[in-house]
């Protein structure tokens, strides 16, 4: 009886991290088996993402988008661009990882074994640490497209993994981040040790910069947080401090600046040109900027055939329901899945909405408002962007918005001593991979592939 009751309270005492590491698990065990059933090219720019990763095999600099006679233009997509040219580091690195893997399954998709790789990662932070940092949930335990852009090739698995780890470290005041900025306000910057971390910070805050602008967000955020801790430290301490931050900030900036300078070296100050030059070449007609502009595709760069931000509403009135939905799924779907989306959209505004009534309560309110307000600027720059480039809701382009929503569910201490709130966000969470698994894997699962990797 007494073993009985012992274990009764265990169950209550643990549940959210016992559901919440099951949550995990699936999600993960979906994620493996979308990256090896699933056939190559049914996922977003997998084609020229996954020629790209092979080029950089043997790659260690990004090169120069004019470079002739390497099968750099196979690297090419229909925009006229090769993403080997983006600042990110992605395809530098994780080609290697690539190659490794590609010696012994070459008939299996190899390519997209670095981020399974990163998917494991992201499990093992998980499992270990929601039990102390149950917020971290809220990050990455109950939003599909997170899950989602592990189980292919793309590097946007890489910006989401070093913005997370940027909002984890701001969010837990025991972290590398804080144990540093408490250095820096007690000694200064004169330690060995204390400059080591500042500069692993730097490359961290660094590498963020040479990925996706949308996840700048997490930057900004933590740019913010560490301004109002400067301001409301102790006047005789702020010199040290800030001259660790100051070291941060300029090993990000080097790094971002060493990147720029590269491109600096190929093009000087005519990149753009080039750049319009490359989209002669490589582009499809529709997005050529050759192609006379009634016969370029309508919703490509808008903003060159005299339409409005709003336009983008008239063009794709269904744009801000569709961007949700593929943030909530892996995939747009319009048929016998509307409950599902609105019990999301009412899950996630419920959470919110009470993380905004606690903070306040707890005369938070400043940090909520700051990060609403960039949560806001990073919807705004998801429509910019369909404005200036071509109309795609994708939901991984608010991903950011689920990271900054977890730093403040972090600040919401109160919420996690209650019940009723970690069910909903349990809730959240169990619909997510159960949708996960039993719709979006469905529908990109071929069995026609398996059964042609099984050799039947």
């Amino acid at each position: 009886m007494n073993s009985t009751n012992k274990e009764d309270n265990y169950i209550r005492t643990h549940y959210f991290e016992m559901i919440s590491g099951l949550i995990i698990i699936g999600a993960i065990t979906v994620v493996c088996m979308i990256a090896f059933l699933s056939e190559f090219g049914v996922h977003p720019d997998e084609f020229d993402v996954r020629a790209c990763l092979d080029w950089c095999e043997s790659r260690f600099i990004w090169p120069d988008m004019r470079l002739n006679g390497e099968g750099l233009g196979d690297t090419y997509s229909g925009y006229g661009y090769t993403k080997v040219c983006n600042y990110t580091p992605y395809f530098l690195i994780f080609s290697k990882i690539s190659f490794i893997f590609r010696q012994f399954m070459s008939d299996l998709p190899y390519y997209r074994m670095p981020n399974l790789l990163l998917m494991v990662f992201m499990t093992t932070c998980m499992v270990k640490n929601v039990r102390k940092h149950e917020y971290l949930m809220l990050g990455f335990g109950m939003c599909v497209q997170a899950w989602y852009i592990f189980s292919y090739v793309t590097a946007d698995a890489l910006d989401f993994v070093l913005a997370f780890i940027a909002v984890a470290l701001l969010a837990d005041r025991e972290s590398f981040l804080w144990r540093t900025i408490g250095e820096c306000s007690g000694q200064g910057v004169r330690k060995p040790q204390v400059i080591i971390r500042c500069v692993v910070l730097g490359i961290l805050y660094g590498t963020m910069m040479l990925g996706k602008p949308y996840y700048y967000a997490e930057l900004l955020l933590t740019f913010v947080v560490l301004v109002w801790h400067l301001i409301k430290t102790e006047f005789n301490i702020r010199k040290q401090l800030l001259t660790g931050c100051l070291l941060i900030a300029t090993v990000t900036f080097a790094i971002f600046g060493a990147r720029a300078a590269l491109d600096l070296h190929y093009y000087g100050l005519n990149k753009s040109e080039v750049k319009h030059e490359m989209e002669t070449i490589y582009a499809d007609y529709d997005k050529n900027p050759d192609t006379p502009p009634e016969e370029q595709a309508q919703s490509f760069r808008m903003y060159q055939k005299g339409y409005k931000v709003s336009d983008v509403f008239v063009l794709e009135p269904d744009w801000g329901k569709e961007i949700f939905r593929s943030m909530v799924s892996a995939r747009v779907s319009s048929s016998g899945d509307e409950p599902y989306y609105v019990l999301m959209g009412v899950l996630y505004l419920t959470i919110y909405v009470m993380i905004g009534v606690c903070l306040v309560k707890q005369h938070d309110h400043l940090v909520f408002i700051a990060g609403t307000l960039i949560n806001v600027i990073g919807v705004v720059a998801a429509v910019f962007s369909s404005y200036l480039s071509d109309i795609q809701p994708q939901g991984r382009y608010l991903l950011p918005v689920i990271l900054t929503t977890c730093y403040l569910g972090s600040r919401a201490e109160a919420l996690w001593g209650k019940d009723y709130y970690k069910i909903i966000v349990l809730v959240a969470g169990c619909l997510s991979v159960i949708y996960f698994g039993l719709y979006d894997m469905r529908a990109l699962v071929d069995l026609g592939y398996v059964r042609t990797l099984l050799g039947m």
